[in-house]
């Protein structure tokens, strides 16, 4: 996709200025790329407290600003910044319950539910029934398509965790969507 390779190539410089030159202007041009999609990934993750999601996006990219450094380019910006989200978030989650947030390698099948919930207002209002993981796995594959590896990155899990935690997510998905129950994927 051209327009991808162009976007890329346009934010790989941005990065290079912010990098070398503390360019202020180019990471607010990075900035507002990606601004909309943090900050709906971390609505979705906090069920729709938009000023909580607010605060840690800010967080986010203060975190990215001052860490652009290690930014390699191996992958996508966007998934390193989903990365520095979820963190932030995990952390945030702990700091409000003491408690950590879970990865399990439980199995589940199932097929596809994205396709029966249509209404974005419906797929919040469901996917706030899912784990933070699940939650965190379902938004980044289906609503800002990242994929497997990029979200076994983001979530710092194993890849074989990511494909559990979608499987696990579609199949409550259906559930609470009340869709006939999921078979077994071959």
């Amino acid at each position: 996709m051209a327009d991808r390779g162009d976007a890329d190539v346009e934010e790989a410089g941005w990065i290079g200025r912010v990098v070398a030159l503390d360019d202020h202007d180019a990471f607010a041009a990075l900035v507002s790329r990606h601004q909309a999609s943090v900050r709906g990934f971390l609505r979705r993750l906090t069920s729709g407290d938009a000023s909580r999601a607010d605060d840690l996006a800010q967080e986010t990219f203060w975190k990215a600003y001052r860490h652009l450094g290690s930014f390699k380019g191996r992958g996508r910006f966007l998934s390193w910044l989903f990365r520095i989200a979820y963190q932030e978030f995990v952390t945030d989650e702990r700091r409000r319950h003491g408690t950590p947030v879970p990865l399990t390698d439980d199995m589940s099948s199932g097929e596809d539910v994205g396709g029966r919930v249509e209404d974005a207002r419906t797929f919040d209002q469901l996917i706030d029934a899912l784990r933070p993981e699940e939650r965190s796995a379902i938004v980044l594959h289906y609503r800002h398509e990242l994929t497997h590896a990029e979200i076994a990155e983001v979530l710092e899990a194993p890849l074989g965790t990511v494909k559990t935690l979608i499987r696990r997510g579609r199949a409550r998905l259906a559930r609470a969507a009340g869709a006939p129950p999921l078979g077994d994927e071959a």
